[in-house]
C-alpha cells in the first residue's frame, strides 16, 4: 500500500498471491435452508482472499424489518406466475448495497475495513416507494424493493464512492438507486398485480460484504460489521 504525498490518499498495488488473515471461519447455512436461494454465513475461511475477491459495502436490514419482509413475501408468492423460475433471496442474506466494489485486493479489504467504523452514522427508518421488476417485465431479471429518496442515505453512498475512490477503485458511473434484491427470475417468469410493501425499512448495521459466485447461488460472507449508531429519541 502507497500513500499520496500530502493527501492521505491510499493507492493500493496489486502484488502476488497472499496468505488470508488467521481466526477466520465459516459459517454453513442452517440445516433446511433452500441450496438455490443466495445465502448469507459469517467469517471468512484461510485462502479466501488470494488473488482478490468479490466485495461490496452494504447496510443490513433489522429483524422487525427481516420479518417484515418474510411476511410479504408469502402475499408475492401468490402474485408469481412461474414459480420454479423464481430464486428468492433468504431473509438472512438480504442486503441494501451501498457501493458495489468488484475485485477487491488484499491491502484494499484492510482499508475497508479500517474505514468501516466511520460509516456507521444513525440512520433514520427509510421509506419504501414500491416493489419493482428489473429491468422490465418483458425482460424481467430482478425483483426489488424500491426505496425512496433520502438525503441520509444519499450521503452515506457518497461516503462509500469516496472510500472507493481513495481505495483505488474507479468511479461507479451508474447513479445510485436505492433498493434490495428479493428474488432473481428467470424467463417465462411473470408477475400480476403486486402488493403494497411494508411503508418503511430500518438498518442497524453496515457491512463489508464478500459475494462469492456459485451454481445455485450467490453466497455473502461477512469480512466486517459495524453497528450503526443509535437514533436520537
Amino acid at each position: 500500500m502507497e500513500h499520496g504525498p500530502g493527501h492521505g490518499v491510499h493507492r493500493f498495488r496489486r502484488r502476488g498471491r497472499t496468505r488470508a488473515a488467521a481466526g477466520h471461519r465459516w459459517r454453513h447455512a442452517a440445516p433446511g435452508s433452500n441450496p438455490r436461494a443466495d445465502r448469507a454465513v459469517s467469517g471468512a475461511a484461510p485462502g479466501d482472499f488470494e488473488g482478490g475477491v468479490r466485495c461490496f459495502l452494504a447496510l443490513l436490514p433489522d429483524a422487525a424489518s427481516r420479518q417484515a419482509l418474510q411476511r410479504c413475501r408469502t402475499t408475492l408468492e401468490r402474485a408469481v406466475a412461474g414459480a420454479a423460475r423464481v430464486r428468492w433471496v433468504e431473509p438472512a442474506a438480504l442486503h441494501l448495497t451501498l457501493r458495489f466494489l468488484g475485485t477487491t485486493s488484499n491491502a484494499q479489504v484492510d482499508y475497508l475495513k479500517h474505514m468501516l467504523p466511520t460509516l456507521a452514522h444513525a440512520l433514520p427508518a427509510i421509506t419504501t416507494r414500491r416493489y419493482g421488476i428489473w429491468p422490465n417485465r418483458a425482460r424481467p431479471r430482478m425483483l426489488v424493493l424500491e426505496l425512496a429518496d433520502d438525503p441520509d442515505l444519499s450521503n452515506l453512498a457518497h461516503a462509500c464512492e469516496t472510500h472507493a475512490r481513495k481505495a483505488g477503485f474507479e468511479t461507479e458511473p451508474r447513479g445510485f438507486r436505492a433498493h434490495l434484491t428479493l428474488a432473481r427470475l428467470r424467463p417465462g417468469c411473470g408477475f400480476g398485480i403486486l402488493p403494497n410493501p411494508p411503508p418503511s425499512l430500518a438498518f442497524d448495521a453496515v457491512a463489508l460484504m464478500r459475494s462469492s459466485l456459485t451454481q445455485p447461488g450467490a453466497t455473502y460472507t461477512e469480512l466486517a460489521r459495524v453497528p450503526l449508531k443509535p437514533r436520537d429519541p
